[in-house]
């Protein structure tokens, strides 16, 4: 592990920076080269094989870097889409999906040479504000290479069943879920069944490989047969706020969960918690540490047992030593609303 962060951030606000910000151990926060000051960088994703390689998935395209993020090249995927989630196959590094908005998967054999779309439901369940939305996260099922699994912003679960070529809405379960009074909730529409379909990450482990872990505004849920049912992991038994934004597993322990939890998308609070127990009981991963906004993502490192999580406002919390001891560094004033982070 060579303790570089990595956080990405997007234009909101005028004269803001949304790129990617790099800060070296003992170093500033750096604007790598390649990376145009309004990419808006939405999703980095390290090379679980190359400790070099880093991927990141920007509203203007993808981009690879071979340097530990220094310098960045865009490869030629598909333009015309925003890139907002990329999936390395662990198995096979030189294959890659990345989740677009409009809602869509593209996928590569070749480490991002060629492309081609896979089959995917595009229709919006519901009329946002914001235009389309976005396929948020992807998930390989640690077993079996056919199925992989996605999460769109407020159009909820998707499963592919043959490797990633064609994909289906998979939303049985949340349909059900929805209309529970105490999982109703609407911000953007008229419709009180929003919150639960606004997807934001979803995981998968070895230490339960038929489970998907299906993160959204209502919480953490726990789907093993492809989203037909699911179970509320009902983190609010141990968190304040329950809006939750990611989720992984720890690169060290498959029994362990992570997962950022805050109020709202746009909040005064938030905090990283862990469940040893794959979402039985959680409690607070960061207790000294304080998040005065929402924490939008966070990252693990692909081996060690290292992680960071940023805050909308631009917040960085990270540790090298499994949460032992925490670190924070504030981004520039000039950066944008921070949306990732990784540590590599």
């Amino acid at each position: 592990m060579r303790g570089v962060i990595l956080a990405g951030t997007a234009v909101t606000r005028p004269d803001a920076i949304g790129s990617l910000y790099r800060l070296e151990p003992g170093g500033e926060w750096q604007v790598p080269e390649g990376l145009a000051a309004d990419v808006a960088v939405q999703a980095i994703t390290p090379d679980p094989q190359d400790p070099n390689r880093v991927y990141v998935g920007t509203r203007k395209g993808l981009f690879r870097s071979d340097d530990l993020g220094a310098s960045w090249t865009k490869l030629p995927a598909p333009e015309g889409v925003q890139y907002w989630s990329v999936l390395i196959d662990p198995a096979n590094p030189e294959r890659l999906f990345c989740g677009t908005s409009p809602v869509g998967v593209v996928h590569s054999e070749d480490g991002g040479q060629t492309w081609a779309e896979s089959d995917c439901d595009h229709g919006e369940r519901y009329q946002m504000s914001f235009g389309s939305s976005r396929m948020m996260k992807l998930a390989f099922h640690p077993t079996d290479p056919n199925i992989l699994y996605g999460v769109a912003e407020v159009n909820g679960f998707y499963v592919s069943e043959d490797g990633g070529l064609s994909w289906r809405r998979a939303n049985t379960a949340i349909a059900g879920l929805s209309q529970q009074p105490h999982l109703k909730n609407r911000e953007l529409t008229d419709d009180d069944t929003e919150g639960m379909y606004d997807g934001h990450a979803v995981t998968t482990t070895p230490a339960r490989p038929d489970a998907a872990f299906y993160v959204c505004r209502m919480g953490v849920f726990e789907t093993d047969d492809r989203g037909d049912t699911m179970r509320d992991l009902e983190v609010k038994r141990f968190a304040p706020f329950n809006y939750t934004r990611d989720v992984r597993v720890s690169p060290v322990d498959p029994k362990t969960l992570y997962a950022c939890f805050s109020i709202s998308s746009r909040s005064e609070a938030g905090a990283l918690y862990r469940s040893p127990d794959l979402g039985k009981t959680w409690v607070e991963a960061d207790p000294g540490t304080v998040a005065r906004s929402t924490i939008m993502g966070f990252g693990v490192h692909v081996k060690e047992p290292a992680l960071a999580a940023v805050s909308r406002h631009g917040q960085v919390f990270y540790t090298f030593d499994d949460g032992a001891k925490w670190s924070e560094a504030q981004l520039p004033a000039d950066a944008g609303d921070a949306f990732c982070a990784a540590v590599l």
